[in-house]
């Protein structure tokens, strides 16, 4: 009767758990897509320095940065330059959580996930229930696989046992 009760709970702990990756890679995705306008902002407005000055060659002005004798306006031009990159870079990744399927959204976050914002996403996490049919699917692989674990904890005692008393036995 435990057994059965514990099973249960790992099930439904398992359909929380997973029911929470898809939630929380919309909410990763929505801190993402602030970042990344919050960069496009600032490249703008390196890009209205460049027109100005520079007849609209971004590319122009980060020389005239690196070129310049002061080392805190030379390493600007590293700044810039940075911006620039990871904001060509946010935006593919925004594509992908933007256009892709969840199937393929959970996988690519495992592999290219952006530390700072997983951990500012989770800091300011709201859990939720998601009502798609692929969250409901995700949560549950959870409760199934949390309950393959529960019953692999339960199992793994008496195998041990089992072998002990094997080998007592040939000895």
């Amino acid at each position: 009767m435990i057994k059965n009760l514990l099973d249960k709970l790992f099930f439904a702990f398992g359909v929380i758990v997973f029911l929470q990756l898809p939630h929380f890679i919309d909410q990763y995705t929505q801190r993402m897509g602030g970042f990344a306008a919050s960069q496009a902002q600032q490249i703008s407005e390196y890009q209205a320095i460049a027109d100005q000055h520079f007849e609209g060659n971004l590319n122009a002005y980060i020389s005239r940065l690196k070129e310049n004798t002061d080392p805190v306006i030379a390493a600007s031009a590293k700044m810039v330059t940075e911006n620039i990159e990871g904001n060509k870079n946010i935006n593919k990744d925004l594509q992908v959580y933007e256009n892709e399927p969840l199937w393929y959204q959970l996988p690519y976050f495992l592999s290219h996930v952006r530390v700072d914002l997983a951990r500012g996403t989770f800091n300011n996490f709201s859990p939720g229930v998601p009502i798609n049919l692929w969250a409901w699917g995700y949560g549950i692989l959870g409760g199934v696989l949390f309950s393959l674990l529960f019953h692999g904890m339960a199992k793994t005692p008496k195998l041990v046992k089992k072998k002990l008393v094997k080998k007592k036995a040939i000895n």
